[in-house]
């Protein structure tokens, strides 16, 4: 046999098999419709309570008005304004999921990834975000701060 015929008929036991598995593929079949995935009811999402200490690191930008951290592990961004008062929102802006930043000087975080704008509250200021930020709830006391739904 020669090389050529040897590649030819290579080829077409290749194309053979293809087409027999497209065939399979493309008749019916009595097995039963795929099973929905299970819902989240049995593990409900984690709800937020944490305590941080801003006197020590990584929060030590916490300690001066217009700092701000980025908590990852939760996906929350905390800040602590101009005038003293600590912000906590989700950290992923809600257009494509790019992490914030806190403008202390304009009182708002800011996606540098599209320029979406939030608001302290999390509601949007300007797009393309279109949703707002979650908001939780900060209590200090001493150098611990409180983040939790």
């Amino acid at each position: 046999m020669e090389r050529k015929d040897f590649i030819e008929q290579v080829g077409l036991s290749a194309a053979s098999i293809l087409i027999f598995g497209c065939m399979q593929g493309c008749s019916k079949s009595e097995s039963p419709a795929p099973t929905p995935p299970p819902s989240n009811n049995n593990n409900p999402p984690k709800a937020i309570d944490f305590t941080i200490n801003i006197t020590t690191n990584p929060y030590t930008s916490l300690n001066t008005a217009g700092g701000f951290y980025v908590d990852k592990a939760n996906n929350i961004i905390i800040a602590r304004t101009l005038t003293d008062e600590f912000l906590a929102v989700s950290s992923l802006c809600t257009h494509q999921q790019v992490l914030l930043d806190f403008q202390a000087s304009n009182n708002r975080f800011y996606c540098s990834g599209h320029g979406s704008l939030f608001s302290t509250t999390g509601a949007v200021l300007n797009g393309p975000a279109a949703a707002p930020l979650k908001q939780y709830k900060t209590t200090r006391t001493g150098n611990n701060l409180r983040i939790f739904e």
